[in-house]
This record gives C-alpha cells, structure tokens and sequence, in this order.
C-alpha cells in the first residue's frame, strides 16, 4: 500500500513538474516573441535561448517542440544579423567599428547555422525529411551559407564547399514544397525566387532565367498580372534581358514594374558584375588579395617591431587595395570587345582598360541562342599601386 502510495504521489509530482515546465515555455515563448517585435533582439534572444534549454531537456519526449524552439532562436538571431547589417551601413562609423561589427555578425551567423543544422539533423532522423518544416530549415540555411563564411579567412575550396552546399539544399527544399505544398503555392514559389537569385549573384544567367521565368508565369496565373510581388522576380529579369542586348524585351518589363508600382522605374545600366564569369578576373583578384594581405601583414609585424599599432597617423602609409571598375561589352564567343575604365587617374585606367582586355567571359546562350553582354569587370590590385605610379 505504501509503495503504490509513493509510485501516485511521483506521479502527481511529475505531471505537475511537466505542465510547469510547459507553461513556462509558452510564457518564455511569447514574452520572446514580444521582445523581437519591440526590435529588443539581444533581450529576445536571451530568453529564446531559455526555451531551447528547456526543450533539450525534454526532447526525448517532444522532438518536434525543441526543433520548433531551434527555429524560432535561429530566426530571431537571423533578425538580429540584418539589424546590425543596416547599422554597419550608417555614416559617421569608424572604421574599427565596423570590423567589430563586422565580426560580431559573423559569429551570430555561425551560431544561427549550428541551431539550423541542428534542427534539420533532428527532423531528418526522426522522420520528418519530407515536411514543409525541413524544407523551410534548408532554403534558410541555404541562405546563411551562400551569405557568410564562420572563417575569417576563407580559402577557394572552403568557399566553394558552402556555395554548392548551398545549391544542394535549395534544389532539395523546392522538391519537398512541391511535393508538400504544391508547385503553385506561395512558399514553394518563394524559393523559387531564391534559387534564381542564387544563380544571379553568381552570374549564372542562364540557370537563373527560368526560375525566374517560373516565378513570373505562375504567380500571374495565381495572383493576377499587377500582384506587387511579381516585382522581385521582374527586376532581376528585366536586367538579365537588357545585359544581353534584349532592349526591347527589357524595356517592356520596366513598364510592367511602372504600372504595378506606378512609380517612374530607374533605367536599366549595364551593371551585373561579370567577375564570377571569367576565370582570368577571378585568378587575377586570387593573387591581388594574396599579396595584399602579405604586405599587410608586413606592414603590422613592420609596426609591432617599432612597438607601434595601426592608426589614424600611419595609415596612410599603410598598404592600399584599389579597385577600377572597368564597363565591357562581350561578345558571342566571349571575348572582351570594348572597355572603359572609370578612374579619374589616366595611369590607372589605362593599365585597367589594358589588362582587362586581355581576359575572356564565359559566353552567354540560353535556349540555342547566343547572345553579347555588357556590364563591367573590376580590375583589382593592392601592392601594384606603388610600382604603376613610380
């Protein structure tokens, strides 16, 4: 009798301990959640990560609830990350201010890609791979990884890892939402939109054209042809069109955008940066970012030897990285056919216009057709300067 008696009252306590436990976390949620919103993110942050301690204590019983708690910290910290941004932004910042800012959003970024890879570990081992949750976890890793590196010194092979990482889980995230959602629903299109700005950051046109294409097409049929939205797909391809010599075709989307907006668009410019379509731009900024950090370092060991540190005094003798933008029209076959430097240095842009006319583009063609591009290639160096202008 005494032992049933203690078995009911353990039990009594545990139930109790768990509805505590419960409400705690919901009450922890919501004030979270508050917080956020008021735009106090550290203090939001702080008391998601309560939760989450919580959760882990308890995910053995409720998986899907700890998951839920990773997601949430790991989208207020993805918040945060975009407030500093802005900040990093502002005018009148000092320039070691901003490296601090710089770093301090780097570290959040790392800690949001732990909690998201973590969360999709979770449900991709608890049997909830194929959910609108798991493709939602992917796109937005997806985006942390094309977006921020956790070294400060990423090599090429650690960078291009996280950019095909990246490709993987934006092709795996849009077949879950079609199969999930369906390939006519609002979020299933939003990582369409997103896989074509991938494609488009990386100067991959031609793979980005029909995502937006697709974007395009369904959300008319869905929304209507003035639906405000179709604006973020119909920039981009309004751009793409006028790169490749499609004026007209270009010039017709503009309107589109004037009469969803019925605001007066900004003309197209040749402005899409062709660095990641040359194999000779992208050698040539390797080995310019190499010496320079070289002499930078020389500089810092120069001045730590004098028992000296960088600052407002000697920076101007410091080791400088400077960069033409060089405007460039390429033709069929990819080669350089026309440059003009934009420095106000004739020296400087001389040699850009010189050098950048020796490289070649990977060429443009999509659906059969070939087609010249103009935008601009940037020609950088660092310890050059001081040999082109002795």
């Amino acid at each position: 009798m005494l032992k049933k008696l203690v078995i009911s009252t353990i039990s009594i306590l545990l139930f109790f301990s768990l509805v505590f436990s419960q409400n705690t976390k919901r009450d922890l949620t919501e004030k979270a959640y508050t917080l956020y919103q008021q735009g106090k993110f550290e203090k939001a942050i702080e008391t998601a990560e309560k939760v989450v301690e919580l959760e882990k204590s308890t995910q053995s019983k409720d998986t899907v609830s700890y998951v839920n708690a990773l997601v949430n910290l790991a989208r207020m910290k993805r918040g945060y990350i975009i407030e500093l941004q802005n900040k990093v932004g502002e005018k009148n910042m000092f320039a070691s201010e901003r490296v601090e800012l710089y770093k301090k959003i780097s570290q959040i970024a790392s800690e949001t890609e732990t909690l998201l890879r973590q969360a999709l570990q979770l449900n991709e081992t608890g049997g909830k791979a194929e959910t609108a949750q798991t493709a939602d976890i992917k796109s937005e890793l997806a985006l942390l990884l094309q977006n921020y590196n956790p070294t400060a010194a990423p090599t090429v092979e650690s960078s291009r890892r996280r950019i095909d990482e990246a490709e993987k889980l934006l092709a795996e995230s849009l077949l879950i939402n079609e199969q999930v959602r369906g390939k006519e629903d609002d979020k299933t299109l939003f990582v369409v939109l997103q896989t074509g700005d991938f494609y488009l950051k990386y100067v991959n046109f031609e793979k980005a054209l029909p995502y937006y294409e697709r974007y395009i097409q369904t959300t008319e049929n869905t929304h209507g042809k003035n639906y405000p939205e179709l604006i973020n797909a119909l920039r981009p391809y309004a751009s793409i069109l006028f790169t490749t010599f499609q004026d007209k075709e270009s010039a017709d989307i503009v309107k589109r955008i004037e009469q969803i907006t019925q605001k007066k668009e900004e003309s197209k410019s040749d402005n899409l940066n062709f660095h990641l379509r040359s194999k000779d731009s992208v050698a040539f900024a390797v080995r310019v970012v190499q010496s320079f950090r070289s002499d930078t370092e020389g500089f810092r060991n120069k001045l730590k030897a004098e028992g000296r540190t960088l600052n407002r005094n000697n920076i101007d003798s410091s080791p400088k990285s400077i960069r033409v933008p060089v405007k460039v029209v390429i033709d069929e076959n990819g080669k350089v056919i026309e440059a003009i430097a934009d420095s106000k240095d004739e020296r400087l842009r001389v040699r850009a216009e010189q050098e950048v006319s020796k490289w070649s583009v990977r060429p443009f063609s999509y659906n059969g057709v070939t087609r010249k591009m103009r935008g601009y290639l940037t020609w950088k160096f660092g310890s050059l300067l001081k040999t082109l202008r002795n």
